[in-house]
């Protein structure tokens, strides 16, 4: 056999496992367990925030959203609390201006990959 050959049973070693070659299930889909995790996070696009948080109003970590309305990716947060620090978890936007970030705790600064928009410039009237 050629130095590069792959054996038969390596192959079928490797069908329906983490990092080998997915199978197709009873519909002739990819099953999600076999998908990566980056996959199986996005949990697709919505026409607004509403409409994400009926779709899915609980989640994990690093799960995340496109919404349309606003033009922006939304993760999920495990660790944002109510006004009686309960715990609140939520989905929230990326991108939040600077003070609403620095009033974030340092775990839920870790948890989401937030842009800091600046304040839009608005010209002075003449």
């Amino acid at each position: 056999m050629p130095s590069n050959a792959v054996s038969y049973e390596y192959l079928k070693a490797i069908q329906g496992v983490p990092n080998g070659i997915p199978v197709l299930d009873e519909n002739g889909e990819i099953p999600t367990t076999q998908l990566p995790d980056i996959i199986t996070l996005f949990k697709g696009r919505f026409t607004d925030v509403g409409a994400l948080r009926a779709a899915f109003s609980t989640a994990t970590i690093a799960c995340y959203a496109f919404v349309n309305s606003t033009t922006s990716y939304w993760y999920w947060n495990p660790e944002l609390l109510d006004a009686s620090d309960d715990p609140a978890p939520d989905w929230v936007n990326s991108e939040i201006s600077e003070e609403d970030y620095l009033n974030l705790t340092a775990i839920q600064k870790g948890v989401v990959p937030y842009l800091v928009v600046p304040p839009l410039f608005v010209p002075p009237t003449p």
